[in-house]
């Protein structure tokens, strides 16, 4: 009868701690599509690239336009070396950008996770059952925070 008492008020302990663990899962893909802040840099970046794809236009331009082979060449040097500059100043943009998008995302998770309580989260495209989907919450938070 003792050991019946035991296991009785062991399992009525653990109870409440395996009820207690909730499961969450977020759409990554769709967070990034749905943060203001992605599609602010998506643009911002696509004009920069549309300008290096001027930048290289006239550049040509002016290569072929020049009168002796010489001339030609230094012209293609020098183009190319502030081309270089260009594409690598943008590309240096474009990963502190992700960067910080990216220790967003990671905040409002994790933010999301310790108010909602929930013992792990998920990548959508990992789980099959089992597991609340918190993906609205987290654009929302990192939405409204932009504002």
């Amino acid at each position: 009868m003792k050991k019946f008492l035991v296991i009785l008020g062991l399992l009525a302990v653990s109870a409440p701690v395996l009820a207690a663990d909730k499961y969450a899962s977020v759409d990554l893909d769709k967070v990034l599509r749905s943060y203001k802040e992605t599609a602010d840099a998506t643009a911002q970046f696509q004009k920069e690239e549309a300008d290096i794809r001027i930048f290289v236009l006239d550049a040509q331009k002016k290569v072929v336009s020049a009168k002796t082979d010489a001339e030609k060449k230094l012209l293609e040097e020098k183009y190319n070396k502030e081309l270089q500059g260009k594409v690598d100043a943008l590309q240096a943009k474009k990963v502190e950008a992700l960067k910080k998008i990216d220790a967003a995302v990671k905040a409002q998770i994790e933010k999301i996770g310790k108010t909602g309580t929930y013992a792990l989260i998920l990548p959508a495209n990992n789980t099959l059952y089992g597991t609340v989907d918190i993906t609205d919450q987290i654009i929302k938070g990192l939405n409204d925070s932009v504002k």
